[in-house]
This record gives C-alpha cells, structure tokens and sequence, in this order.
C-alpha cells in the first residue's frame, strides 16, 4: 500500500485586524464588564429562556400507543 504524502501545506488565512464585528463583540465586553452579579444573573436566565424556552413546565412524556 503506497504511503500518505505527509500533510499539506496549510493555506495561509489572511484576516484583517479589526472589523465591525469585532468592534462590536469589545463594546459589548466593556459594557458586561460593568454588571453587577443579580444583573448578570437576569441576562443570564433571560437567555437560557430565550435559547431553551420560557420557564413554562414541560408537558408529560405520552405513552406511545
């Protein structure tokens, strides 16, 4: 069995240094930085809900007949 070529060359990434999102991302670093623990906490739960729904109980699993 002929052997793998050894790995390729890896592509060079050309990024830029700064961009509006990034920009963005350390504004929003700067002003977290400034909450208190409860404030943190509500944005926290606020997006928990928003990523796995409200605090509304779940519905019973059904049997499957």
């Amino acid at each position: 069995m002929p052997q793998r070529a050894a790995s390729r060359a890896k592509k060079q990434l050309d990024y830029p240094a700064e961009t509006r999102g990034s920009r963005l991302a350390a504004k929003a670093r700067k002003l977290a930085s400034r909450h208190t623990p409860a404030q943190r906490r509500a944005h926290m739960d606020a997006a928990m809900a928003m990523v796995y729904g409200g605090s509304q109980p779940k519905e019973a699993a059904r049997t499957g007949r």
